[in-house]
């Protein structure tokens, strides 16, 4: 049997690709506010759901902590030849247990997304404030007016190359 390559992050969090059983864990064990965001967006959330977005993403990893699947992040193309894509992170509950791995996890993903793609993007749920303070503290920006999907209300963030942590 071939065993994953997994790229650690610290003592409790590390990456790898995802296999079939993350998503249906994934699908079962997401945060509410994920689930309701992804509700607004996709009209609800399965496993069949989250392999499509793997599948679509050039690039798909598994986030872990201590060994259980803690979130799942990709980037998908825009279209050619677009020079960004639509980056997108759902998590599991629990996964705020670990608040300086995952963070840490998800700069090294942001990273690693803009190495293929300089501008990477995605709307984000505005009754999810979580999700918006995290995307400002990975360094994303606000653009334009923020648009209803639903009668939800969601905000457009933009990460780029060479913008991140340039103050550091």
């Amino acid at each position: 049997m071939k065993q994953k390559q997994t790229f650690t992050i610290s003592n409790d969090i590390s990456l790898r690709r995802p296999c079939k059983a993350d998503f249906k864990f994934l699908a079962r064990h997401m945060r509410p506010m994920d689930k309701r965001e992804l509700h607004a967006t996709h009209g609800g959330v399965d496993a069949a759901l989250l392999e499509r977005f793997a599948r679509s993403s050039a690039c798909c990893l598994t986030l872990c902590a201590r060994g259980r699947v803690a979130g799942l992040a990709g980037i998908v193309p825009s279209g050619q030849p677009a020079p960004c894509a639509c980056v997108w992170l759902l998590t599991a509950r629990g996964v705020e247990k670990y608040p300086l791995g995952f963070f840490k996890a998800a700069r090294a993903v942001l990273t690693h997304f803009l190495s293929f793609y300089p501008t990477l993007y995605n709307y984000i749920d505005l009754r999810y404030p979580q999700a918006v303070r995290f995307a400002l503290m990975l360094g994303g920006h606000t653009a334009g007016h923020r648009v209803y999907i639903h009668g939800a209300p969601f905000q457009l963030f933009i990460f780029r190359r060479n913008q991140l942590w340039e103050e550091q």
